[in-house]
């Protein structure tokens, strides 16, 4: 398999498969706690060199040093495809290359040894795939039956919380399935694209109860109980949970963080003075690494 020398460099500045998505860069943070128990940050590393004018997006860490991307090229205008970077090697390899679907939201699976991806297929239809990560064989769906997937969320090895796209201006709804009965089950509608299984089980996920209010909610599965967590930044539906539980998430350049007992999020970073105008996408790995997409 061949790898492309990737250079990180401090920074200065119809349907999903059928047309140009707009250029995204992503910038990789360290985040380390103060003397006073605060999280700080390093300066940004740009990550995305070896795309500098196409799409990148979607990230998830796989391991401490293994992020995951969703990439389409400028001259190319008909798919997208998965990418993983080596952080310590500072390489990248093209994970998938599959001219006529397009694959999205790269996510290990409990076990170590599948990963899963949504993919708009040639029809259109919009489905959740596993692939090895050995890339011996060439995926399957997970859910035959189940349409509409935008995004994902394994909870445990059995059980996925689903962003189901709404038809034809419905709203998009909330819902989980098990790998082994294959029914989903609705729990909640008008949410945002952002879906996180917390360190205790929980789904954490925004609600958009109206225009100007949303909510950081989160879902236990075993009492099916939803809670309110806290009030979102207006607009902002993309969070990260830092190793101690603490949510990040940005809002124009600027970093928040919110963590049981605040009254609301609490500004610890501008990104500003880097180029960056807006955060949206944010991934964090266990050992405190963010990657942020930025415009």
């Amino acid at each position: 398999m061949k790898l492309y020398l990737l250079f990180l460099i401090a920074c200065c500045c119809g349907s999903l498969r059928a047309q140009q998505l707009a250029h995204h860069d992503i910038l990789l943070l360290q985040f380390s706690k103060a003397s006073d128990g605060n999280w700080q940050t390093s300066a940004p590393k740009f990550l995305t060199a070896f795309n500098p004018k196409g799409y990148n997006n979607q990230p998830k860490f796989f391991s401490d040093n293994e992020l995951w991307l969703t990439v389409q090229t400028p001259k190319d205008t008909t798919q997208t495809d998965i990418y993983a970077l080596d952080l310590g090697l500072k390489t990248f390899t093209r994970v998938t290359e599959t001219p006529k679907t397009a694959e999205y939201s790269p996510t290990p699976m409990p076990g170590g040894k599948r990963f899963s991806a949504v993919r708009v297929e040639e029809d259109d239809n919009q489905r959740l795939w596993s692939f090895p990560i050995d890339r011996s064989d060439n995926g399957r769906p997970e859910f035959p039956d189940l349409y509409g997937v935008g995004y994902h969320c394994w909870l445990n090895d059995t059980l996925v919380a689903f962003f189901i796209v709404g038809d034809e201006g419905q709203p998009h709804t909330l819902q989980v399935a098990g790998t082994r009965r294959q029914q989903a089950k609705k729990l909640a509608s008008n949410i945002g694209r952002c879906l996180l299984k917390t360190s205790d089980g929980k789904l954490a996920f925004v609600q958009k109860p109206t225009e100007q209010t949303w909510f950081l909610k989160t879902w236990t599965p075993a009492s099916n109980q939803q809670d309110i967590v806290v009030k979102m930044p207006a607009g902002v539906e993309d969070f990260a949970i830092l190793p101690d539980g603490t949510y990040l998430c940005g809002d124009g350049a600027r970093l928040y963080v919110y963590k049981a007992g605040m009254a609301e999020w609490k500004e610890m970073g501008n990104l500003g003075k880097h180029g960056v105008k807006k955060i949206t996408r944010i991934a964090a790995s266990r050992d405190g690494k963010v990657a942020v997409v930025v415009e």
